[in-house]
């Protein structure tokens, strides 16, 4: 699933580079002519060179470095890998608690929050927003559960559109638009938390569960 909506990863990170000293070379310009000669030869470590390069080294030195070291340059593309943000383990352990605990009463409570609204109209809505684009989050803006759903999504190049319901699910934080959303989520899919995140006009659930969720599903190579 995930290869058929994503795009080529941006930044990536590469594994610490250890220099060994040669007559003549300190170890900083060992590293600096990895980080060239890696600008020539993988765009990725281009990024990380301008992080780390000074502007003042001259144009013509990065251009020699880069000659004189495509092995080095080489071997340190070969060990780069496309880096996937995983998210905390700690919100992992937190989401099967919150999971087991909250669930019952969110689908409680998210009907009694949402209070009467045009179930058609919302339905309707849902439906469209979920089929306008390859992916589809349900957020809250305070939440770290959708901020590392996002962030993990941005590490996959994935494209996805994000609808804000509001700060947090506790009442007073939802307006009546955000609330009717949720409830409608949850009459639809049976979740009422969020992040909420649909691949292909389909639920996935959220970032650690759901059908299967987000991690769970990149996890499994689909």
């Amino acid at each position: 699933i995930f290869s058929s909506l994503t795009a080529a990863p941006g930044a990536m990170a590469a594994s610490p580079l250890r220099a060994r000293r040669a007559p003549g070379l300190r170890t900083p310009w060992a590293i600096m002519a990895v980080l060239v000669a890696g600008r020539a030869w993988t765009g990725p470590l281009g990024q990380l060179e301008r992080k780390v390069l000074p502007s003042s080294v001259p144009q013509s030195s990065r251009r020699n470095f880069a000659l004189v070291f495509p092995v080095l340059a080489t071997a340190s593309a070969a060990s780069a890998e496309d880096v996937v943000k995983t998210p905390s383990g700690t919100l992992r352990a937190l989401s099967g608690l919150a999971t087991a605990v909250l669930k019952p009463i969110y689908q409680i409570e998210a009907p009694l929050q949402a209070g009467s609204y045009d179930q058609a109209a919302v339905r309707e809505r849902i439906q469209r927003d979920v089929k306008g684009s390859p992916v589809v989050i349900y957020s809250y803006s305070l939440s770290p559960f959708c901020s590392q759903a996002k962030e993990f999504l941005d590490s996959l190049g994935a494209k996805y559109t994000e609808i804000v319901l509001g700060p947090e699910w506790l009442p007073g934080l939802l307006d009546d638009e955000g609330a009717a959303v949720r409830a409608e989520l949850g009459k639809m899919t049976g979740q009422t938390s969020m992040p909420h995140i649909f691949i292909g006009g389909q639920s996935v659930g959220g970032l650690f569960s759901g059908t299967p969720g987000l991690v769970p599903l990149q996890e499994a190579g689909e």
